[in-house]
């Protein structure tokens, strides 16, 4: 069977006496070198200056003699281990040569010939390092708890409350208090030689005084203790004496104090200006040492900004609340969302509008909100301008104008909806629509007989020769269409409210429709003496379009041409061939005037439903608004677009500009 080998010995290998010598007189530490039987032979020169032994007091005596008697066995156990290698430190009571007894750590190190090699530490060195590392730590983490305080909190007064809570903890200070200026005071001010008079101070924070301390509190402006340096480093100001000579009384404080007092007063800065200052008081006369001195000063450089930041955030409040309170006067309902689209701020109109309860959507998703309380209502036209949206249950329409917030720089801050209740606009426009195509169809019909019985008529009269009956039949046979195209006018605008616009596509020769149209204007060019100028084509250019609504739209944009310009002046129709990006060809139409012209900056309105440029209704001339209307949208229905410009060759006048593809596509309005 076989059986387990023992481990190799881990002893490390024993130092030749010479070295081992050699490097004891120029270690900085305590060496002692023993032999097997523990007696010390030779020590090198720290261990004689810090065990204050002369060497012959020294060398020849066995280490247990050197120990106090509670360490004996410590010092036996350590040599028993040194024999098997180099040990762990044993921390031994040594009596010094001066009769004291000091704590020393030794490490040993086996040396040939069964002896080891001391490496000592005096062990007050170590605690002393360590107090002072256990103190540095306590310290840091009293400045994170005060660092985690001002990151967390932006309300003032629970901020200044729990940091100076804090410090006079740290400090063991038997009160403290926070005092503010007013309006920061920049630094350049603050220093001797530059401060006329203190700043303007208030109590914004007090712990441990029984009184409001605010005007006794000595201020180190008014002493003319800081310099304008000091205040740029945040040097705390220190004072020592009686509560008289510090300004204070004895009844001040909220517990009995001694008669002698310690001050520590460290500014509060911000970004090159002085906010306030910190202050501690303790009934320990000149208490503040370096490290509390220190402290203090990181706690001063913390607190600045969160102050400054708590400052502009309650400046902010009030003015939020005070636009939340015009906010919620007024009649629109108001959503707030930032750019995750997380709900900032809902004003109570908006609750009104909706019926609900809005004083818990910030802080929660807009579409999680308002999921279920309002649904798109369809506008063929932007009549209200925005959007429709109709509550549950169709109870309100209300018009929605959105908008995006940027910040100064730039950035999208977020978006803001403004609601409005448009219930009863939008049922008497439904009900005006309504009697308008009522009205339309019911006047088409007698307008219809008057225009038949009128043609029977003319007919007659060039039978008979009548030039005069003629040309009165003529004009009422010419009014008779302005009236039946005034009836198709109407019906359209109700059939395009209504999303009800629907193209009648045929093939038809262009050029044919308008001589059409141009002969529907011969009365009044030759009751006027006026002409139309046509450029078109000599090919025959077939196109797919609702023929009896594109000659309305030529009708009306001729008849405008001739209505505004009442001077006179050739009014033009050009028809032109374009290319399209995709291959099928596109037809431009242009209709021209030299009258009174469009303001560049209406040319867009005057497509919007009843719009009127002011100079044309100031002027006279009569009309409703609808014209320019309806042929945007038939032309819009042909998937074409219309608008208008100057006249040709920067003359003055008009040019109304109509692009259509030629063949538009079936069910495309």
């Amino acid at each position: 069977m076989l059986q387990q080998q023992p481990e190799p010995s881990r002893r490390a290998p024993d130092l030749p006496d010479d070295v081992a010598r050699l490097a004891a007189e120029y270690s900085p530490e305590p060496l002692l070198q023993l032999d097997s039987a523990g007696v010390v032979r030779s020590a090198n020169p720290a261990a004689l200056a810090e065990l204050r032994y002369e060497p012959h007091q020294l060398i020849g005596r066995a280490l247990a003699e050197l120990l106090d008697e509670g360490s004996h066995a410590k010092g036996a156990a350590m040599l028993e281990a040194a024999a098997q290698g180099p040990t762990e430190v044993f921390e031994l009571n040594q009596r010094a040569g001066d009769g004291t007894i000091v704590l020393v750590g030794y490490r040993a190190v086996p040396l040939g010939g069964g002896g080891a090699l001391l490496i000592g530490h005096l062990m007050a060195t170590v605690i002393a390092t360590t107090e002072r590392l256990i103190a540095l730590n306590r310290q840091l983490n009293a400045l994170f708890a005060i660092a985690s305080v001002a990151s967390r909190s932006l309300v003032l007064a629970d901020l200044l409350d729990e940091v100076l809570g804090l410090a006079l903890a740290e400090l063991d200070a038997q009160a403290g208090a926070v005092l503010l200026a007013a309006a920061p005071v920049a630094l350049v001010q603050a220093g001797r030689g530059h401060q006329t008079a203190p700043a303007a101070m208030y109590l914004a924070a007090q712990r441990g005084f029984a009184t409001a301390i605010a005007g006794r509190l000595p201020d180190p402006l008014a002493l003319g203790a800081p310099t304008h340096d000091s205040l740029r480093r945040g040097e705390p100001f220190v004072v020592s004496g009686s509560a008289e000579e510090i300004g204070l009384a004895p009844d001040d404080f909220a517990a009995p104090v001694g008669p002698l007092l310690s001050l520590l007063a460290v500014p509060l800065r911000g970004e090159d200006q002085l906010l306030g200052w910190l202050y501690a008081v303790t009934d320990r006369y000149h208490t503040f040492g370096a490290g509390a001195i220190e402290l203090v000063r990181s706690i001063g450089d913390l607190l600045g900004p969160p102050v400054e930041n708590a400052r502009l955030y309650g400046a902010l409040l009030d003015i939020s609340g005070q636009l939340g309170a015009v906010l919620d006067s007024i009649d629109s309902g108001v959503l707030l969302i930032d750019s995750d689209g997380i709900v900032r701020y809902a004003n109570a109109r908006l609750g009104a509008l909706l019926e609900i309860d809005t004083g818990g959507w910030p802080g929660r998703p807009r579409e999680n909100l308002l999921a279920g309380l309002i649904e798109p209502v369809e506008q063929p036209v932007a009549l209200f301008g925005g959007e429709l949206w109709a509550t549950a249950g169709a109870q309100k329409v209300l018009r929605r104008f959105t908008d995006q917030v940027v910040g100064a720089n730039g950035a999208r801050l977020g978006a803001i909806e403004v609601y409005s209740d448009v219930t009863q606009a939008h049922e008497m426009d439904r009900l005006k629509d309504e009697f308008i195509a009522a009205a339309a169809h019911d006047l088409k019909t007698p307008v219809t007989a008057v225009k038949g019985y009128t043609q029977i008529a003319l007919r007659l009269s060039r039978q008979t020769s009548q030039p005069r009956l003629i040309k009165q039949l003529e004009m009422i046979n010419a009014r008779s269409d302005d009236l039946t195209y005034l009836m198709d006018t109407l019906l359209d605008m109700s059939r395009i409210q209504a999303g009800r616009l629907h193209l009648d596509l045929e093939r038809f020769v262009l050029g044919d429709l308008i001589e059409r149209v141009i002969q529907h204007f011969d009365f009044d060019l030759q009751r006027k003496g006026r002409r139309l100028a046509t450029d078109l084509p000599a090919e025959r250019i077939e196109v797919v379009w609702d023929c009896p609504r594109i000659e309305r739209v030529l009708i009306n944009l001729i008849g405008n041409a001739l209505k505004y310009s009442p001077g006179g002046g050739e009014v033009g129709v050009r028809l032109r061939r374009l290319a399209a990006a995709d291959h099928d060809e596109t037809i431009e139409l242009a209709v021209t005037d030299h009258g009174i012209g469009i303001p560049p900056e209406e040319r867009e309105q005057i497509f919007d439903r009843f719009y009127r440029v002011p100079q044309a209704a100031a002027s006279g001339f009569k009309g409703s608004g609808l014209g320019l209307y309806i042929c945007r949208s038939v032309v819009e229905a042909h998937g074409g677009r219309i608008w208008a410009a100057e006249a040709l060759h920067g003359e003055p006048g008009t040019t109304i500009y109509t692009v259509l593809p030629r063949h538009t596509v079936a069910g495309r309005a």
